[in-house]
């Protein structure tokens, strides 16, 4: 059985930045969608740049893929280089790319993601034929004998994108699978609110994947304790809601009962783009295998503490190979199933 990704297909153009004052403080460590106009003008003023495929589904898809699950992913792009570029690296990473879509109008989306010298990302993306996918590209054989779904809350910025996310969710609750969705980003969550809101409380959604700004945004508080309390609230509605929160770890709630694990110290952070895509595969391969929610946590934590010193969002075929010689040490016990 594998898990089907639903996500925007895109590419990234990484640059790092010198100074922290180059970018906008009211855009740090956040998401803005631009025209094609823009990001190409965007694209041309960046001379160190460094292109990858990306998208935040797709980074969790293709770190699931490489921890040993079988993965699907589903996204729409252009008929371009770019697009061929992004079919090309998913196979690499052994995802099952059958039912991507290849739109012969739209060129393949992109983001500009600058990384500040702290390791932020800002990102600046125009989605492209990413945001031209609808539940009718999706075939209904699509969901049969899969584990479960996760779906991208950036999807939501596509005109059908609720359609497409309401219909995989019934699609997957017909074949028994789990259904875990991420709020993805803090802005993305503000213009969606109620869209998040009314999915969670239809009691479909299993896994709910957050930050805690998204957490906090989503939820309209400020303080933390009000979050965890509005939190606890909400969890009545899922099987559990999880958030992440940079070097203070993460967190669970399920049934009112929160649990959480440290994070992984890193040295010398590169780039943060991929962290909360890849806590998503870690945690998602020790759900698979029915680990407890502590050790879903811990997973998570580790796998994404690996992306930290990479540009993007996927990891070096060299770093699974160290993930699975550590995994063999009694000190990563919560490992054992990778």
């Amino acid at each position: 059985m594998s898990v089907l990704f639903i996500g925007n297909a895109i590419i990234d153009v990484i640059s790092h930045l010198d100074e922290i004052d180059q970018i906008d403080p009211n855009f740090i460590g956040k998401m803005q969608i631009v025209s094609q106009n823009e990001i190409n003008d965007k694209i041309k003023l960046v001379s160190n740049k460094k292109i990858l495929p990306g998208g935040s589904a797709n980074n969790s898809a293709c770190g699931l893929s490489m921890l040993e699950e079988k993965v699907c992913f589903i996204g729409k792009i252009g008929n371009d280089q770019f697009g061929k570029v992004y079919l090309e690296e998913n196979k690499k990473h052994q995802v099952e790319t059958g039912l991507m879509v290849i739109d012969g109008k739209s060129i393949t989306g992109r983001s500009l993601v600058y990384v500040t010298p702290d390791g932020e990302r800002t990102m600046y993306t125009f989605p492209g034929a990413s945001a031209e996918l609808d539940s009718l590209d999706i075939p209904k054989a699509a969901f049969s004998g899969i584990s479960g779904i996760f779906i991208e809350g950036y999807i939501l910025y596509s005109p059908h994108g609720l359609e497409l996310v309401s219909r995989s969710i019934r699609s997957t609750k017909k074949n028994n699978g789990f259904v875990a969705i991420s709020l993805s980003d803090m802005d993305c969550v503000d213009k969606y609110r109620d869209d998040f809101l009314n999915l969670i409380k239809s009691n479909g959604v299993n896994l709910i994947f957050g930050n805690k700004m998204e957490m906090k945004a989503l939820l309209e508080v400020k303080t933390e304790i009000d979050l965890i309390k509005k939190m606890i609230e909400l969890s009545e509605f899922v099987e559990r809601l999880i958030m992440t929160s940079g070097k203070d770890g993460s967190l669970s709630i399920e049934k009112g009962v929160l649990i959480h694990a440290s994070t992984n110290d890193v040295e010398d952070c590169t780039d943060t783009t991929g962290a909360g895509d890849l806590f998503v595969s870690g945690y998602l391969k020790a759900y698979l295998n029915k680990s407890s929610p502590i050790d879903c946590l811990k997973t998570g934590n580790f796998i994404a503490s690996k992306i930290l010193k990479r540009d993007g969002g996927k990891l070096d075929f060299s770093d699974y190979k160290e993930i699975k010689k550590i995994s063999r040490d009694t000190s990563y016990s919560f490992l054992n199933e990778i």
